[in-house]
């Protein structure tokens, strides 16, 4: 292996659409709902929302070709 390759961490963040109840690992479906009294993510989407990442720009989970 070479030593002149360059790993880049691109993640800036989550987005809103990322902390939804469906993704959720707390979360038992429509019926149960979730098994926490308050919600797990709530530090995230108050971060997105503030940061204005609130949905994803078409295309851009696609590999660079």
């Amino acid at each position: 292996m070479s030593g002149n390759k360059t790993y880049i961490n691109k993640f800036k963040g989550y987005f809103m659409e990322d902390c939804e109840c469906q993704w959720c690992r707390n979360f038992q479906g429509e019926k149960k709902g979730c098994r926490l009294p308050g919600c797990c993510c709530e530090g995230e989407k108050r971060d997105a929302v503030t940061n204005g990442r609130i949905k994803r720009k078409r295309g851009s989970l696609a590999w660079d070709g």
